[in-house]
């Protein structure tokens, strides 16, 4: 892309959806079938738990609140593989971008809400193995937005806020990490936010 990197730009990015895809209807069904529910009542049930799961809860406790009965083992076992591989759906877009970023030289980390089932799939994934760090909720024991959390990852990072560019799809996540200094683009997926993306690493 050929911009030139300015010293002291980090690109922060989230996974879910910016790096990674958006699950596949088909594997939520799955999901859903195998809860024994509804998908919109599973998918509702999915989501009003999770963050207690992605700030370090047991698989167990999730999918026991998520059904309203504790599952047996190898339900539970398939449950956590189901739910972890339809998050392992990376775009091709994002990595190319991502690809051109290492290579400009700008540092690249990664923050994510993600239970440590897939916190511990993705520190294995080989397309995220140039990341100088792989940040993640359940590791932290704190959530987005909370603010604590970003404070954590600069203190990872070694980076002053202003010296950050953090990139999530959801807009209370940004404006958390802009309320501390860092520079915050709510991705979007569309050509201008990725040219915004690349502008921001490359730049500052």
């Amino acid at each position: 892309m050929g911009f030139p990197r300015v010293g002291g730009t980090h690109l922060l990015i989230d996974f879910g959806e910016v790096v990674s895809l958006a699950q596949p209807a088909g594997e939520v069904a799955a999901l859903a079938a195998l809860a024994g529910l509804p998908v919109g009542e599973f998918s509702r049930r999915y989501w009003a738990h999770r963050p207690a799961y992605d700030a370090g809860g047991t698989a167990l406790a999730y999918w026991t609140a998520v059904i309203g009965a504790a599952p047996g083992g190898e339900r539970l076992r398939r449950l956590v593989e189901l739910d972890v591989a339809s998050w392992l759906h990376l775009d091709p877009g994002m990595l190319r971008l991502l690809d051109a970023v290492h290579e400009a030289g700008t540092p690249v980390s990664l923050l994510s809400n993600a239970p440590r089932e897939l916190a511990r799939a993705l520190g294995r994934h080989a397309d995220l193995k140039p990341f100088a760090h792989l940040l993640f909720s359940a590791d932290l024991a704190l959530v987005k937005p909370d603010p604590a959390i970003f404070a954590a990852a600069l203190e990872a990072l070694g980076a002053a806020p202003g010296d950050v560019v953090f990139v999530d799809d959801r807009p209370a996540n940004v404006d958390a990490a802009a309320a501390l200094g860092i520079r915050g683009i709510v991705f979007t997926g569309t050509a201008a936010c990725l040219a915004g993306v690349a502008r921001a690493a490359f730049v500052g």
